[in-house]
Order: C-alpha cells, then structure tokens, then sequence
C-alpha cells in the first residue's frame, strides 16, 4: 500500500533536478537522519539538493555524511532571487509553522512534498505521505529510498536511516517501535551496518561540557501535581557559562520522565525574543501531543514540543495549569 502512495513522489524525484530539503525547528535525530539519508542518496543519482534548518542539528549527529551541508533559511543566493526548486521536500514537519523561517521555500517551488508519520499532519503540501502508523519518517524514507532503487547500497544513507529510527523509538524501547522499525534494522545490520559503533555515537557520546550542564538542568528540577510531573529548565546563563549552544540539550527531559510515578516531564529552554521552547514527554494518562498542541505545538502521545510566547517561569505556570486539568 505504501508503494502505491509513494508513486507521486517518486515521480518527481526521477523527472527533477533541483530540490530542496527541510528539517524542523529544532532538529531531533529523526529528521536529520532523514534528511540526510534522503540527500544523499539523491546527490548519488546526480541530483542537486539544498538542505534547510532553522537551528543546528544536535551534536551527537555531527558522524552523519553530509551533516555540515545544513544551511540556514536565507543564506543561499539562488532563494533571494527568482529561483524555482523543482521540488521542496519537508521530512517530519507536521504543519508548516514546524519549518520556521524555512515555510517561505514552499514558494519557491513547482511542487512541495510532505513526508511525516506525525498524526497531527495538516496535509499542507501539494503531495501528502503522512503515516502515523509509522516509528519514524527515517522509516519512510528507508521505504521511499528502496522503491526507487532497490539494488542501491550506501552505508552512509544506512547510517543515517538507523540513526533516525534509533533515536525517535529510544533505541527501540519507546511505544512507537514497529515490526517494521526492527525488520528494518535487521536489514541494516545485514547490509553490515555496524550497532556498536553507532549505540556509542547516539547514546553513549557526551562531553565534559554536556554533563556540567546536565548537572545543571537536574538542579532545577521541581516537582509538581503530587510528584506526578517533573520541570527541568535550561536558561541561556547556563549555556553561556558552560560554553553551550542550545542543541546540547537533547535527551535532558527523559531524566524527568524516568522519576517512578512522574507522569509527565518537561524541559523549559529559554530561546529568543522572550520566548520559551517546550520540550514533552509522557507516560499513564497524559497524551503530550494533545498537551503540545494547546500552545501551537505539537508530536506524539509520549514526546512532544512547543514554542510559547514567554519567559520561562510564565511558560511553567500556563504547562502546569493545563497539565492540571488532564491529571484530573
């Protein structure tokens, strides 16, 4: 059925030259292994492809070929001016505010194409393949990748697909981990992927740094709703004295969930302009997409995300009451 759906997408990839890549607003391993996996296998076929992301991929990614190709929205030449891809392809962007300062490519395009296994997908392009039956967008990427070619073989593009897999079911421990995820790696691992080697890149890679600020952030944690739901926050004074940038902060909320009897955890980042991103996870009776969304965010029944419109401590208090009337 899959095949079936994937048609009109592979139809523009054959026949196109210039394309467009996007990944989300603050990039998970989800997206950049899809984004990568998909780029370079184009870039194999001889295509040309631009990859787009608001802010830095998280560092533990930093191994995946092509990684460094990641540009800004704006900073190409060829997007200030009257230039057309022949398609803008969006991976794991379930509405167009996820793209950031990135949405005004799909303008610039003679077709947008939107791959997302995210049930909240507002079918904003002009070719929708949303699947929230899936682990992952690197799982229908893999499938994607395989229809177009099913004799093609790159290490580099598997990489990138198991990274993205690995990472958005917790190394295949989180509810959405499919038969599909595991049949997947399976075969990723025949073509001779090496697990131990990425397992130590993913999860088991920091730095002196990273667990400086991890102390940090598990200082702050403040317990709430009858220690049902656990607050984490990371200011930008603790990233400035460590010598941070904001994407070291993956992976710090599940310190919150993993606490015996929180129900919901999450992590507090000051970004720009006032504003605070909001990182979810969730466990028992709370659906962290429902709780996303009620501030324009966001994700999955177990992890999801937001941006609101103020500072921290405000941001806490408006969470916190809404997550007050699910507990109930």
């Amino acid at each position: 059925m899959r095949a079936v759906k994937m048609s009109p997408v592979i139809e523009v990839l054959k026949q196109g030259r210039h394309f467009a890549v996007i990944a989300h607003v603050s990039p998970d391993g989800d997206v950049i292994g899809s984004c990568l996996a998909l780029a370079n296998f184009l870039w194999d076929q001889g295509k040309t492809v631009d990859l787009y992301c608001d802010d830095a991929p998280p560092e533990n990614l930093a191994f995946l070929q092509g990684i460094q190709n990641f540009i800004k929205p704006g900073e190409k030449i060829e997007t200030k001016e009257n230039f057309t891809y022949d398609a803008v392809v969006c991976l794991d962007c379930s509405d167009e505010g996820r793209l950031g300062d990135a949405a005004y490519l799909l303008k610039r395009a003679s077709c947008t194409i939107n791959i997302d296994h995210h049930a909240t997908n507002t079918m904003y392009a002009d070719i929708n393949i949303v699947e929230p039956g899936a682990s992952s967008t690197a799982e229908l990427v893999f499938e994607l990748i395989r229809e177009m070619d099913e004799d093609y073989f790159s290490m580099p593009v598997y990489e990138a697909i198991y990274s993205g897999i690995a990472t958005d079911t917790g190394g295949f421990g989180f509810s959405n981990t499919t038969p599909a995820a595991h049949r997947i790696a399976a075969q990723l691992i025949e073509y001779g992927l090496n697990v131990d080697k990425l397992t130590r890149l993913l999860f088991r890679n920091t730095t002196l740094p990273r667990v400086r600020l991890l102390a940090k952030a598990l200082a702050s944690l403040e317990m709430h709703c009858n220690d049902r739901v656990a607050f984490l926050t990371v200011s930008k004074a603790m990233l400035e004295e460590i010598g941070l940038e904001e994407n070291h902060t993956d992976g710090i909320v599940n310190y919150g969930i993993d606490i015996v009897g929180v129900e919901c955890a999450a992590l507090f980042k000051e970004a720009e302009q006032g504003k605070t991103k909001v990182s979810l996870r969730t466990k028992g009776t709370v659906d962290a997409s429902v709780l996303a969304a009620k501030f324009g965010g966001g994700g999955h029944v177990r992890a999801a995300g937001c941006l609101i419109s103020a500072g921290i401590e405000k941001a806490k208090e408006q969470v916190l009451e809404a997550l007050k009337a699910m507990l109930e």
